[in-house]
């Protein structure tokens, strides 16, 4: 099954802290909690977010869905924060910050689309241009006819960043379990060369766990 994202989605940032380790990772995972609950939930367009916390502790990745790309771009200064939680935490904690971001194309959603992950991926994918993104987005919907009857998986949406050159996908599995029996799986290795085929960099792939969710009042 395909589709477009439920909530009304119109655009996703991605703030990606690379960190010093499992208690530099806390302590960005504190502040952000706090940022959340006293700042980001009430800017206008917000629409939810989500901080994952990578397998090897050393990232923490904060994504916030908006109503549009203006509400990104006018109201959630990711690279100030960035700036902040690198002022507050030293640059020992954060080592570095990134931030990515793209409007959603239609995604696959799984037999588990109404639970909540337990794991995902933001797979950060470098392309030479807004055609070879999107290229890569038609790969993951041909894809769609295993993945959507796929035990355990959730969901994946791919988002195609402003200038065409960056292109992140969000799988996402109920646990370890599903997502090892996925990536085992010979029709998920079958369409790696294709995506590769399209990439002009070593792409990130982060592997994380769901820490927090934060869904705008209605």
């Amino acid at each position: 099954m395909t589709s477009a994202d439920p909530a009304g989605e119109g655009f996703r940032t991605f703030l990606v802290l690379r960190t010093g380790g499992p208690e530099a990772s806390a302590a960005a995972l504190d502040t952000l909690h706090t940022e959340v609950a006293h700042r980001i939930s009430r800017l206008d367009g917000f629409l939810s977010c989500r901080t994952h916390l990578g397998l090897d502790g050393d990232v923490v990745v904060h994504t916030v869905g908006w109503r549009d790309e203006a509400s990104a771009r006018g109201t959630y200064p990711a690279t100030t924060l960035g700036e902040a939680l690198l002022a507050r935490l030293g640059r020992q904690v954060m080592l570095r910050t990134d931030l990515v971001g793209g409007a959603p194309g239609p995604g696959v959603r799984g037999p588990a689309s109404a639970m909540p992950p337990g794991l995902a991926c933001v797979a950060i994918r470098y392309v030479a241009d807004r055609a070879a993104g999107e290229a890569m987005a038609d790969l993951l919907l041909r894809s769609g006819d295993w993945k959507k009857d796929f035990p355990g998986f959730v969901s994946a949406t791919p988002y195609l960043g402003p200038d065409g050159t960056t292109y992140v996908n969000y799988p996402q599995w109920t646990d370890r379990a599903a997502f090892d029996a996925y990536m085992a799986d010979p029709r998920n290795a079958a369409g790696q060369q294709d995506i590769a085929d399209l990439e002009v960099a070593p792409p990130d792939l982060l592997l994380c766990t769901l820490v927090a969710e934060t869904v705008a009042a209605s």
